[in-house]
This record gives C-alpha cells, structure tokens and sequence, in this order.
C-alpha cells in the first residue's frame, strides 16, 4: 500500500528581498537539507506581473523522530544575517528581516506547487536554463542547460550568476580553459562548456556540492570535460584562459592575489558576488595587484566585475 499522499513536508518560509534570495536558498539547501526551494512566487494578469513576493520558501520531510524547531530555525538565520551584514556594506534595512516562519503541507501539493513556480529561463543572447520536467525546444543558437532548481546554491536565477553567464558568454570564443572558484551547483563550469570551453576545472569548500555538481555535468553530457573537488582557489593548479569567481565582496578581496595566480597571460578574470556599494573596494584591489578592469556588468543592485593582466 503507498502511503506517500499521507505524508507531509515542512514549508519554511522565510522573508527577504529577491537580492538576497539566492543566499537565504544556499542556507535552506546546506543548513537544512531541504529538498527544493522556491526562490520567486509571482502573480500575473494580462500577461503583466501585478505582484512579486519577498519570501523563500524551503521543502523538507518532516522526521517525527528528529522534530525540527522553530526555534532553532530562526537562531541559524538569524546567525547567517549577522555574518552577511559584518562583511557587506549594507545596512539591515537593505538586507530584510529575515522574518521565519513554518506550514505543514501535503508532499502531493508540494509536488505540484513548487515545480510550476520554474519555467525554462533565457540569459544572455544564447543561454536557457531548462528545468528537467520542462520540454524546451530550442531557438537556433540557443544553449540549453538542463538544472533542477533547488540541487544546490547557482540555479541561475540570481542577479550575481546571471552576470557570470553573461560574461562568460562574451568572452568564450572557444577552447579556453576555464577555472571556476566557489562552483557551487557548478552551472558557471557547464555554461562555460556550452559555449565552447575546452575544459573546466571547479573547486567548492563545501563537500555537499560536489556530488549535485558532478551530476549537473553527467545530465549536461559535459563531465568528461569538468573536475570537481573540495577545496579552495589555493588548491588549483595550473593556469586558466578565464578565472570566474562568484563569491562574496570581502572573500574576493582577500584572495585577489590567488585568482591572478590562477591567470594565463592576457586571461580574463570574472568577479560576481559584488554588491554595488562594494564594487569601488573590489575594484581597487584589482588594481592594486597589477590587473585591469576592463568592463562592468550591472543588473539590479549587483556587478560583475571583469579583469585582465
């Protein structure tokens, strides 16, 4: 007998505004193990969006014999908020409230609720990403990226990763070598493959990521030309044609001398994560380990920043 339509799923729900969204979903992914997450909720009339939500909504299997508090919930973010407005010039306001809160819904509804939320995503002049459920068929010229939103931090849907696929796709002309720093769901490697990169080497300091990378390759038939593994930027060996690192303002900072390290000469070096009120800080540590940037890319209240020796 299935008993799947009598089991539930804990909706954590938690309130912040669509800048920040990505960075609430990486905490709801690895913190809390959830099972999907829905970063955008809209409603449409006439074909026109009347409404965008400010809320992240994380899935998870509630365990009876491991209750999960609320308690607990909102410490861990409340702690993560701290964290994020120590090492960004941005005040709480900007950052929202991070107000959590949770619902027990059926896994049936779930199923259906969260899946009609992803549609297939265009980026740049060539660049789709298509959720695995969705049947896509592509325009002439057009990539296509086969990822389930919600495997892991870099769905895409973020202002900091779409940059990253932008400039990647300005500056593969193909067969480059690419480094990709911090690869979380390693969709910068695979669009940098798509495009025409000969390889991709990735590194993540967190280990969970590595395994959803490896398999976002397989499904993207790109894995024998992507090497994921734990570490950091200072475990990358060799020299690249492009060095992409989408990672926090202070973080790329602090490792600016490994990234140019990581440089052919005349590579092109691309730094996401950036927000705009960091972006002069970012760009004066560029300069002063003897690069040049060379272009800024901007969407919303974010920047890309892209440098060469």
């Amino acid at each position: 007998m299935n008993n799947t339509i009598n089991q539930t799923h804990l909706e954590i729900s938690v309130n912040v505004p669509q800048l920040w969204a990505e960075y609430v979903t990486a905490i709801l992914l690895e913190k809390f193990n959830c099972s999907g997450v829905v970063t955008q909720e809209l409603q449409v009339k006439d074909e026109q969006i009347i409404n965008e939500s400010n809320c992240v909504k994380g899935y998870l299997w509630i365990d009876e014999k491991n209750p999960l508090s609320l308690e607990h919930v909102r410490k861990v973010f409340y702690n993560e908020r701290i964290l994020l407005l120590n090492s960004q010039n941005i005040s709480s306001e900007e950052l929202g409230s991070w107000d959590v809160s949770f619902k027990k819904i059926p896994s049936q509804d779930w199923d259906a609720n969260w899946k009609k939320h992803w549609k297939p995503q265009k980026i740049g002049n060539k660049i789709v990403i298509c959720p695995s459920w969705e049947d896509y068929t592509p325009n002439e010229n057009e990539i296509i990226i086969n990822l389930d939103p919600g495997t892991a931090f870099g769905t895409g849907t973020h202002p900091t990763t779409r940059l990253c696929m932008v400039a990647l796709e300005n500056y593969i002309k193909g067969s480059e070598e690419i480094a990709d720093i911090g690869m979380g769901s390693g969709i910068l490697a695979i669009s940098a493959i798509k495009l025409g990169a000969k390889s991709a080497e990735g590194v993540d300091n967190d280990t969970s990521v590595i395994e959803v990378a490896n398999e976002n390759a397989k499904i993207n038939n790109c894995l024998e030309k992507c090497n994921f593994y734990h570490g950091s930027s200072a475990d990358v060996k060799g020299t690249y044609d492009i060095v992409v690192a989408n990672i926090l303002a202070n973080v790329l900072i602090n490792m600016m001398d490994e990234l140019k390290r990581l440089m052919k000469p005349r590579a092109k070096l691309i730094l996401s994560g950036i927000n705009s009120e960091k972006s002069q800080e970012v760009q004066n540590s560029v300069k002063k380990t003897g690069m040049q940037v060379v272009e800024i890319l901007k969407q919303e209240d974010w920047i890309a920043i892209i440098a060469t020796k």
